[in-house]
């Protein structure tokens, strides 16, 4: 069995689930927005063994018989109050709490291939400290600044000359590239009602880079954006990467929990490679598209296998 988190609406859930099912392979969604409805859980540990289950819209399936996970795309636990009474918001509230630990539980019990686990998916959403578990472990990462005080700044824009981009600290909307208008005291000052992610701006080429076990798939990305996800006509163009840069997108699978990832790369004017981020649950189907590499083919024979060779 191989469980897909995620649903048929998301395409890439979609893609796969329908490309194992080709492969005669058993394959279940878990949407977590049919909680509590059509999901029921079951999880029971005793001294030598934890067993569990879930029966997902009448179809029972064992942890013991799932051999891989692919993390797609999570939508988390809502349960709705009952009314707008107090109590019943405090209540609807508890039980979310309540169902977020049995659900991170169940899945932390779950000795299978995760693609990619909890903890690495958890680490993505700490861009600060991921950026910092890098750069310890010599991957060149940009100067960043992560703030929501408009004194630090000016001083960070002063820094770099003024070529900064700025970006949310969790993810979910492209990067800008920051200028001297956008220090207008009204922008400035609405800073402090929530942090922002600022970093050097890299001039140069975007490298996106997927990683699949041993595998490695890469192209540099020609768009006419600070932001290639934004240009709909960015041209992608197959290269070669130098085998130190592969060991460090081997390195960055590691030390950040990954058996699948997008990475982006940039290489700024002097031929330099700078880690922008990896993300655990990365599209892919416009790169495989335009560029030939068999990045499907090669993340269904992992979850098959249900190891990462």
């Amino acid at each position: 069995m191989i469980l897909i988190i995620g649903s048929e609406e998301e395409y890439h859930s979609w893609h796969i689930y329908n490309l194992l099912k080709a492969k005669e392979e058993e394959v279940c969604y878990f949407d977590s927005r049919k909680i509590p409805k059509d999901i029921l859980i079951n999880w029971a540990a005793s001294n030598e063994t934890i067993k569990g289950s879930l029966i997902i819209e009448g179809r029972n399936v064992n942890l013991e018989d799932i051999k891989s996970v692919y993390w797609r795309w999570y939508y988390g636990i809502s349960i709705e109050p009952v009314d707008n009474k107090p109590e019943s918001i405090f209540i609807s509230q508890m039980v979310e709490r309540e169902f977020i630990s049995t659900i991170e539980s169940l899945f932390a019990s779950m000795d299978c291939l995760w693609v990619n686990s909890l903890n690495a998916v958890e680490m993505h959403r700490k861009k600060a400290y991921q950026l910092n578990i890098l750069a310890k472990n010599g991957i060149r990462v940009p100067k960043t600044l992560i703030t929501n005080n408009k004194d630090s700044l000016l001083p960070f824009f002063e820094a770099n000359n003024g070529q900064l981009i700025y970006k949310p600290v969790r993810g979910g909307a492209h990067t800008e590239k920051i200028n001297q208008e956008d220090f207008i005291d009204t922008r400035l000052n609405s800073l402090k009602y929530s942090p922002v992610q600022f970093q050097e701006f890299i001039d140069g080429v975007d490298i996106r880079v997927y990683v699949i076990g041993n595998k490695v798939f890469a192209a540099k990305i020609k768009a006419k954006t600070v932001d290639f996800r934004s240009d709909p006509e960015a041209e992608l163009i197959p290269v070669e990467l130098p085998d130190n840069i592969k060991e460090d997108c081997f390195k960055i699978m590691g030390l950040l929990d990954l058996k699948f990832s997008g990475i982006d790369i940039r290489q700024n004017k002097d031929g330099e490679y700078v880690f922008i981020e990896a993300n655990p649950s990365p599209m892919f189907t416009f790169f495989e598209e335009k560029t030939g590499f068999p990045i499907s083919g090669s993340l269904i024979k992992m979850l098959i296998k249900g190891n990462c060779g």
